[in-house]
């Protein structure tokens, strides 16, 4: 027991020194962040990769949805086309009506050409817009897609023309209705048959023969042959409108729009 007691104490070396319970604290906080910011990298570089997957997508849904506007757009103007040759064709039956009735009607005999070109004026040709995309993307919300502000006012103003030209055919279409219900009273339904199945077309070619026989009228009276004159004048003002202005404007802004699309989307 005495020799237990007489051993000296050894110093604790450097090796041995305990650490203290601030230095551990210390050590386990910049454990927990080393494991919060890789954590936080990783939620913040699956965001990125998730937002850049998105907009790829959106930019590849907005290049269809382009390519579709560009193909009704382009056959808007052959639709455009076809009804300015339509209304030129009628705006000369208009013409042919009006000089008629003004040299005057004798004997209750007119020409076949006269039952041609009021056959012609009876049509109030449409323009079949194609507008299915328009509405998808409108409708389901994916007009967000185009991301250039040009582009959606542009696209916003070429539509809205279309009401504004649908509204003029609507009126034009009335105005129709009481050419119509005078036609009816001016001309011989037996001697009208022949043209009533003609369409306002340039293919049409008419034999000379059915164009110049002298043909009775049911009416010809002079007040009723100038209202009829006087109802296609009024529809007159519309045709020369369409075709002079609303219809190259149309045009134009189709074209402008094609070209913004296909830079825009990169599209051939």
């Amino acid at each position: 027991m005495e020799e237990n007691k007489n051993i000296p104490e050894v110093p604790p070396t450097e090796n041995q020194q305990t650490v203290s319970p601030s230095t551990a604290e210390k050590r386990n906080l910049i454990s927990y962040f080393k494991e919060f910011l890789m954590l936080f990298l990783a939620v913040f570089c699956g965001f990125l990769a998730e937002n850049y997957r998105d907009n790829q997508s959106e930019i590849a849904y907005a290049k269809e949805y382009a390519k579709s506007l560009i193909k009704d757009l382009e056959n808007d103007t052959v639709m455009i086309n076809g009804t300015i040759e339509q209304k030129l064709i009628i705006l000369k039956s208009i013409d042919s009506i009006s000089e008629l009735v003004h040299q005057g009607i004798a004997g209750n005999m007119v020409k076949g050409s006269f039952y041609y070109h009021s056959q012609i004026v009876s049509f109030s040709p449409i323009t079949i817009w194609n507008d299915a995309t328009l509405i998808q993307i409108t409708q389901s919300g994916n007009l967000r897609y185009f991301k250039n502000a040009e582009l959606v006012n542009k696209i916003s103003a070429y539509y809205s023309r279309e009401g504004y030209i649908s509204g003029l055919v609507e009126s034009d279409r009335t105005k129709r209705n009481t050419t119509l219900e005078i036609k009816s009273r001016i001309l011989n339904n037996y001697h009208y048959k022949p043209f009533s199945s003609l369409l306002p077309r340039k293919e049409y070619e008419i034999i000379d023969s059915l164009m110049n026989v002298l043909m009775p009228l049911q009416n010809s009276d002079k007040d009723l042959l100038n209202e009829f004159a006087n109802s296609l004048e009024n529809r007159k003002f519309y045709f020369t409108l369409v075709i002079s202005e609303t219809y190259p404007m149309m045009k134009s802004q189709a074209k402008e729009l094609i070209l913004l699309l296909k830079k825009e989307y990169n599209i051939k």
